[in-house]
């Protein structure tokens, strides 16, 4: 008859391992993950920090921002009540300009 043998078995480790092996791997593994998480909280944390700062930064650069354009708002007031005070009386000079060209003329 054609029989073909079958294929050899695979290779193991022999007929008996002990686990620590495996069980070391295992907490090599987690160590390895417990340190990358240290890593990122680490740089989760001063990007936070650095994160916080620029915007306090920001807010204080806003808050100068806001007093300069309050205190120019305030100085515009300013001249612009002087001018209309100083265009008050020019109209009143012309006024009484015009009653004594008025006058002469008649």
């Amino acid at each position: 008859s054609n029989k073909v043998a079958p294929p050899p078995p695979p290779e193991t480790f022999g007929p008996y391992t002990k686990k620590g092996g495996e069980t070391n791997g295992v907490i090599a593994m987690i160590d390895l993950l417990v340190k990358d998480l240290d890593k990122e909280m680490q740089e989760a944390e001063v990007s936070e920090k650095d994160a916080q700062s620029d915007y306090e930064t920001m807010m204080e650069d806003a808050g100068n921002k806001r007093a300069a354009d309050s205190t120019l708002l305030t100085e515009k007031e300013g001249t612009k009540a002087d001018t209309e005070e100083a265009l008050e009386t020019e109209k009143g000079k012309k006024a009484e300009t015009s009653k004594e060209l008025m006058g002469t003329m008649k």
